[in-house]
């Protein structure tokens, strides 16, 4: 899945993601746009978010993802008399957007998702030509933000999705994991990985003299009181090991050594020289999720982490340990699926959310009082104060901010953040007797809501109402309401690319360099073609990407480009000339990065775990290289690994600007363009550049020279382009930035 923010500022050289999300999505603050509850505890679908500013102007609204146009509505002239349904407490823009995205977040039909997200309150539609079921791809501006209650250039934000759908999204359909009993799920697995240590787990003051063996002779130190978790991270070439209660605090994080995750391929070549293959998975997720065995089967994986009173050394592929990933939406992290509101009105009732945020714990409203009591309290602007009604007021008041005050407390805002509700959409015209007739009420917390100000409600909830006449079939009005910002933020660590998304980084043309003439000219996949190749290495390049950790946009978009232009673009997995004339002979490249050299294919067999004594066996092996879709991209993968190109891809270094001469109609026979030369920029990275040579050379510090550095940095350029959060570069040399032809995205056919 590929996802991104509605909004899109340039991102800033070094910026972790949390911080850019941060400056992308300015969202409302309790009382103002609050997900998911206002202070009178009405349910809220979505936030209200601030549209950034660059350049004096605010920034269009983006889609997030691929998708179809499920629905729109361009908004209502403005209208400032008092009558005016819009104009309640000032001018609400009414135009609206639905976005339906189905994708992938893993490999098989469980890891197949639809969810819809809603842009509210927009002051203008700029989709071109906008019709019911059109592709509408990521980072595609489809509005400008409007008004909400007078403040300009806001919307309102939302992400939902049915019942049928949670489970594949977060992969259960109850509250918590059953974390004590079975593991997580292995078909979709991404993100941070997270181990759970039950009391009998026990820590040593040493790790084993063998990294494999599970037997430990050094002295037992620590064993947990509690149920106690451990996320595991790699970012930037570090492995961070922190401990959490099952409450979600941290009692303390260990660090691995400098290094240690470009370093991994060396380590588990060390530690599990039987199949080094395995032993990197078992580093890298806690678990073999592919083919490979562990040698020994039960080997051991030891790491030095935080207990509550000092650190031990544990064994975290014991049997007692279960395993997880960010994929499985862990509690402990503050994820939770709550749906024990069992009505159908506007009000939060749920049991498990005012216990969450002790809202009973008020003298004067006990809980002896019942929830749906204690919970209304009508807006005071609506009530006039007459004496006999001072008491009546005075509680109403008590309530109201009582509420306020616990919800605006920070750690009430951080036990909200993660989580996932459900409750009726606020967009339906038909219900709204039923989820707001309350309002017409007599309670012992307030007088009813005069019915003249109840019907200016109801008709300006009205006039931004739809969902009646979108006709989402696959939704019902009542349905779950994802948290829109950690939605984003936990799925953008999902790199798993969906086919679609696949074959859109199949560029629609490519610069390729004839080595007679030199020439570089413009050659062309159509949509079907492409389609095509993608199906056929999609499943098998994810899983090498996922677990060589090519999981960065920058990793991706590296690996992805020159993997492109060592296969012709995933179209062949052999080198042309297959060897004739070479010294290496039959052992010629193979695979999306070619391997090359007779030792090089035995060192990848080694690292399968395979004995290379068999010269018949070796060559089965090796010819699998080329014709099978796993061997192919697992062998690109050791390549990768081998060589630490995560740690030559990471830095961050500024793109620039390169320029080339592309011929647009070559003459194959007589080597000859037929029209002028036409230059065009594309992007050059330095990074980029030594990565190629490490997978064409094997030396990027001592050689300058490397085959196709032109379509490496072609490829390179419309892969970062459909990736990364950057919005497309110029076509023509020194014109302005524009989209350039082979980036733009693919349509369905």
């Amino acid at each position: 899945m590929l996802i991104s923010p509605p909004f899109l500022p340039a991102p800033t050289a070094g910026e972790s993601d949390e911080a850019y999300l941060n400056r992308a999505m300015l969202c409302g603050e309790p009382g103002d746009g609050f997900f998911p509850i206002s202070f009178d505890l009405n349910w809220h679908g979505g936030t209200h978010l601030k549209a950034p500013k660059e350049a004096g102007r605010a920034l269009p609204v983006r889609a997030i993802a691929d998708g179809t146009l499920a629905y729109f509505r361009e908004p209502a002239p403005v209208d400032t008399s008092e009558d005016a349904p819009l104009n309640y407490s000032g001018w609400t823009d009414n135009g609206c957007i639905v976005l339906r995205h189905e994708t992938e977040i893993g490999e098989g039909a469980n890891s197949k998702v639809v969810f819809f997200s809603i842009y509210m309150h927009l002051s203008k539609i700029i989709v071109k030509n906008p019709k019911k079921g059109m592709q509408v791809f990521r980072k595609e501006a489809i509005g400008e933000a409007g008004q909400i209650y007078g403040a300009g250039n806001k919307i309102h934000f939302e992400i939902i999705a049915d019942d049928s759908q949670v489970k594949n999204l977060i992969g259960r359909s109850e509250r918590d994991l059953s974390y004590q009993t079975k593991p997580g799920r292995k078909d979709s697995c991404w993100g941070d990985m997270y181990f759970y240590l039950p009391p009998e787990v026990i820590g040593y003051a040493e790790h084993p003299s063998s990294w494999t063996d599970t037997n430990n002779a050094s002295s037992c130190v620590r064993r947990p009181a509690e149920d106690l978790f451990v996320r595991m991270s790699y970012s930037q070439g570090q492995c961070l090991l922190r401990t959490y209660t099952l409450e979600g605090e941290c009692i303390g994080e260990q660090k691995e050594d400098k290094d240690f995750e470009y370093d991994l391929y060396q380590k588990a070549a060390a530690r599990f020289a039987g199949c080094p293959s395995a032993g990197y998975e078992l580093l890298r997720f806690g678990r073999v999720l592919g083919p490979d065995q562990l040698v020994p089967a039960g080997a051991a994986h030891w790491r030095k982490i935080a207990f509550p009173d000092g650190a031990g050394w544990v064994n975290l592929n014991s049997s007692t340990v279960t395993i997880f990933s960010d994929a499985d939406f862990p509690q402990w992290q503050g994820w939770k699926l709550v749906d024990d509101d069992t009505d159908e009105d506007s009000h939060c009732q749920s049991p498990y959310l005012r216990d969450l945020l002790k809202l009973d714990e008020d003298p004067l409203f006990p809980p002896s009082r019942g929830i749906v009591e204690a919970s209304r309290s009508p807006d005071l602007k609506h009530t006039p104060a007459k004496p006999e009604e001072e008491h009546v007021l005075s509680k109403s008041y008590r309530v109201k901010k009582h509420n306020q005050e616990i919800i605006e407390k920070e750690i009430s805002k951080q036990k909200l953040r993660r989580c996932i509700f459900k409750f009726p959409s606020e967009w339906g015209k038909s219900d709204f007797e039923t989820r707001y007739g309350w309002l017409l009420q007599e309670s012992e917390l307030g007088p009813p809501m005069p019915k003249g100000d109840y019907e200016k409600l109801k008709a300006h909830q009205e006039s931004m109402a739809f969902w009646e006449e979108s006709g989402l079939a696959e939704i019902g009005p009542k349905h779950w309401h994802f948290p829109p910002k950690e939605f984003i933020e936990v799925f953008r660590k999902c790199s798993w690319l969906s086919v679609d998304e696949l074959t859109q980084c199949i560029p629609r043309s490519f610069v390729a360099e004839d080595h007679k003439s030199k020439i570089l000219y413009r050659a062309g996949i159509k949509y079907a073609g492409a389609l095509e190749r993608a199906e056929n290495i999609q499943v098998s390049l994810n899983k090498a990407m996922r677990k060589y950790l090519i999981v960065t946009r920058q990793r991706m978009s590296q690996f992805i480009g020159n993997g492109l232009t060592e296969s012709g673009y995933f179209s062949k997995f052999a080198e042309t000339g297959r060897g004739k004339d070479k010294k290496y002979g039959d052992w010629y490249g193979r695979g999306i990065i070619q391997i090359t050299h007779q030792e090089n294919y035995l060192k990848y067999f080694k690292h399968r775990g395979r004995s290379v004594a068999n010269a018949s066996q070796n060559i089965v092996w090796r010819d699998k290289v080329e014709t099978e879709t796993y061997d192919q991209a697992e062998s690109a993968g050791f390549w990768w690994a081998d060589n630490c190109a995560n740690k030559t891809s990471d830095p961050v270094v500024d793109n620039a600007l390169w320029a080339v001469e592309v011929c647009e109609d070559y003459d194959w026979k007589t080597h000859v363009c037929k029209v002028p030369l036409r230059a065009e920029n594309r992007l050059s990275n330095p990074t980029l550049d030594l990565v190629g040579r490490h997978i064409n050379t094997g030396k990027p510090t001592t050689t300058t020279k490397m085959n196709g550095l032109p379509d490496r940095r072609d490829a390179f350029t419309h892969v970062q382009a459909i990736l990364s959060d950057l919005l497309y570069v110029s076509s023509p040399v020194g014109g302005p930035l524009a989209p350039i032809p082979s980036f733009v995205k693919r349509q369905k056919q």
